[in-house]
């Protein structure tokens, strides 16, 4: 019951952002307005308020970013196999939402119920060292399928770059990771005003997220956005789980872990299939097909973690 008290609020608030868009209390400026502010303000300043008063020594964990890297490799390169067939444009959103994961606006609120405060600056340092690796694969994985003809190397190799230097959320990370390691103050001020703020960041991300649902998009390529989930949600955790345990990785540690390793597609893989050649129709159809179906898949890998006493 404490699980399902934990996961289950966060699935609601998105469902609570589907029904209000449906009724007219949520417009798409509005949702696309606060969108912008989550993604540029709200979200960096979270990071920042919540990693910086930390000990990064303390806080920092090796395991779990190894572990997670190896697992996202690996469903990548599954990935790239069992995408032979389609088309680039589809390879490519298929790729890319097998791997990317919704840290911030699913992992973060869900480890926070889980595990307050110390496990949200655990979260957080994970998620400060997974964006840019996932971005930068997210990117590969919507160019690569295209061909890399030439100049189309070094064309790619900036396009990663740009992704990664101007990434809010891996800014405030690295900001704020720099800011514990070197035990920078935060002059008083600053730490009340973003404790005021902060607090607004993980309700308004998930009304949000459901404001911006789509049914008639779902309804399209159901059959490899399922696929997608599966390797997201099923395969990709497992693996995690696998090799965390053989790093001897238990605890609040696993927990963190498997609830970022185990979120579904980001909702940014739908931007990112729309600007760079991807099918936006199927990335859209991948974010709320392994959205609906992590309610279920978190809470039963959090079970078996409580049952397994690990």
């Amino acid at each position: 019951m404490d699980i399902l008290l934990s996961v289950f609020p966060v699935f609601l608030l998105i469902a609570l952002g589907a029904l209000l868009r449906r009724y007219g209390f949520l417009k798409e400026g509005f949702i696309d307005s606060a969108n912008s502010l989550v993604y540029y303000i709200l979200l960096p300043a979270l990071l920042f308020h919540e990693i910086s008063a930390t000990e990064f020594r303390e806080a920092f964990r090796g395991p779990l970013v190894v572990g997670g890297y190896a697992a996202i490799i690996a469903v990548f390169a599954l990935a790239i196999v069992l995408s032979r067939g389609m088309t680039p444009s589809e390879r490519g959103s298929f790729i890319q939402g097998t791997i990317r994961a919704n840290f911030a606006y699913v992992g973060l609120p869900i480890v926070f119920n889980l595990a307050g405060q110390a496990g949200l600056r655990k979260a957080g340092i994970l998620l400060g060292f997974g964006v840019p690796f996932l971005n930068a694969l997210s990117v590969l994985a919507l160019i690569l399928p295209h061909g890399m003809g030439k100049g189309k190397g070094l064309d790619t190799t900036r396009r990663v770059v740009r992704q990664l230097v101007s990434n809010p959320a891996i800014i405030g990370c690295m900001v704020a990771i720099a800011w514990s390691l070197f035990k920078l103050p935060v002059p008083d001020m600053a730490r009340r005003t973003l404790k005021l703020l902060t607090p607004a960041t993980l309700p308004l991300s998930l009304l949000c997220l459901g404001g911006s649902f789509s049914i008639d998009r779902a309804r399209k390529g159901f059959a490899p956005a399922a696929l997608a989930a599966f390797l997201k949600l099923v395969v990709l955790t497992g693996i995690a789980l696998a090799f965390y345990r053989w790093l001897g990785v238990s605890g609040e540690d696993l927990l963190v872990g498997i609830v970022m390793l185990g979120c579904p597609t980001a909702v940014v893989t739908y931007v990112m299939a729309a600007q760079m050649s991807g099918d936006p129709d199927l990335a859209g159809t991948i974010v709320i097909t392994s959205t609906a179906a992590s309610a279920v898949t978190i809470t039963g890998w959090l079970f078996v973690i409580r049952f397994m006493g690990w």
